[in-house]
């Protein structure tokens, strides 16, 4: 395994952010965890929302007086390959099925990430997703306190291949997932928490752009800031629905000819298909009209993005909760979502963005944002004060504490929380 550096920070910054209330929950229940030690284990440290939150959560931790680590695992391609297909068929591809070749593949490299763990100690051993979910079971049974975290949408999982991933899940305390519809009725796990993930609104993704910087920096990218601009932000995956999205487009196009629509993705280590998605929309886009589609962006390059766009789009077709969703809130830009998964958790339909079903639906949307600019603006304010209110950072640190002191204080005994059901 290899341990991920961070860069420090403090709580007090993120004081003026929310209530007097939450950070108040926030210190209180850190007493009773001063000098716990937590190891966070996922697959990847660059790429992908669960590496944005530990970027954050972890020196937040420390900084709260909790020794908290973070581990990748390491692994062959082979690896990622598999774990890909895990990941789709608990997002609910039936076709796909789990070999005796596979099985072998990801039992050897979970065995062999344990090395270093057994030569570790901790209070609380938190995995995320599915990738490292048998570290458990090969520690031989020497495991207390172990937290499995799931970010994917497993609302209709792959029955075969979630039989095989149940079969880990034994060694664990607690699982934690996002919406309590992704909790599966037969997950061999008693204790079971809700928490919705949450973005740093302090980095440089995030943190207030001046809208003139903005287009300074677009304008540096080749991006016209004189027309309307659509955009999407996500990997380069096919539950994102890119294809959708650009047929959304130019459903809107041909009302609204003038409009232009980015599509801006990142490539994580172990997800292996992205590259090849990303090719294809390429080529596609280099036969399309004011298409264009980008990898590799700075953080201030999306938070320009997200800030200049009249109208952001998440068209996934499965989401565990889309990141990107809450990003593009926070900065006032009105949202298109699939209606699924995460995306339903922070859209209010009709509110403070839509909901849509299909592309033809999501085009229609789009113009009715174009057109109406109160309309618009309105639902960008009130996306700001969604994210605000539920969707920020020390929001999710207080309730991963609260998941910690479940393990010391008594049930009665916790803050009020909607995680613990």
């Amino acid at each position: 395994m290899k341990k991920v550096k961070t860069t420090p920070k403090s709580i007090r910054s993120y004081k003026n952010l929310i209530p007097d209330e939450l950070y108040g929950q926030i210190l209180d229940l850190t007493k009773k965890l001063k000098g716990s030690r937590v190891i966070f284990i996922n697959s990847t440290c660059k790429g992908g929302g669960v590496a944005e939150i530990l970027q954050s959560e972890i020196p937040l931790l420390n900084d709260l007086g909790i020794n908290a680590v973070w581990y990748n695992i390491e692994a062959e391609p082979e690896f990622w390959d598999v774990t890909k297909s895990i990941h789709n068929a608990l997002q609910g591809n039936g076709r796909i099925v789990i070999t005796k070749n596979m099985r072998k593949v990801f039992e050897r490299f979970n065995a062999l990430n344990t090395h270093d763990l057994k030569r570790e100690s901790w209070d609380y051993l938190y995995i995320h997703d599915p990738q490292p979910v048998a570290l458990p079971y090969f520690l031989d049974g020497e495991v207390d306190n172990a937290i499995w975290r799931c970010h994917i949408h497993v609302s209709r999982v792959n029955r075969q291949v979630w039989e095989y991933i149940k079969r880990y899940l034994g060694d664990y305390d607690s699982c934690v997932f996002s919406l309590k519809e992704f909790v599966p009725s037969d997950i061999p796990i008693k204790k079971r928490f809700i928490i919705p993930p949450a973005i740093d609104p302090l980095t440089p993704k995030n943190i207030k752009m001046d809208k003139m910087k903005a287009r300074r920096v677009l304008d540096k990218m080749n991006i016209d800031t004189r027309r309307p601009i659509i955009s999407q932000v996500s990997r380069f995956d096919p539950w994102k629905d890119p294809v959708g999205v650009i047929k959304a487009f130019e459903v809107a196009k041909q009302k609204l000819p003038d409009i232009q629509l980015v599509m801006a993705g990142s490539l994580a280590s172990d997800d292996p298909e992205g590259e090849r998605i990303y090719k294809e929309l390429k080529a596609f886009s280099a036969k399309a009209k004011d298409i264009k589609i980008l990898k590799g962006l700075s953080e201030e390059q999306v938070n320009a993005l997200q800030t200049v766009s009249n109208v952001v789009v998440q068209k996934s077709i499965k989401e565990g909760f889309g990141l990107t969703v809450a990003e593009a809130m926070y900065k006032e830009t009105p949202v298109i979502g699939g209606n699924v998964g995460g995306i339903k958790l922070q859209i209010i339909d009709g509110k403070n963005g839509f909901l849509v079903d299909n592309y033809m639906q999501c085009g229609k949307r789009m113009v009715d944002l174009l057109e109406d600019t109160q309309l618009r603006l309105g639902m960008g304010r009130m996306g700001k004060e969604v994210a605000s209110k539920y969707f920020l950072l020390p929001r999710l640190i207080r309730d991963e504490l609260l998941l910690f002191n479940k393990f010391s204080y008594s049930k009665e005994n916790l803050v009020k929380s909607n995680i613990l059901f």
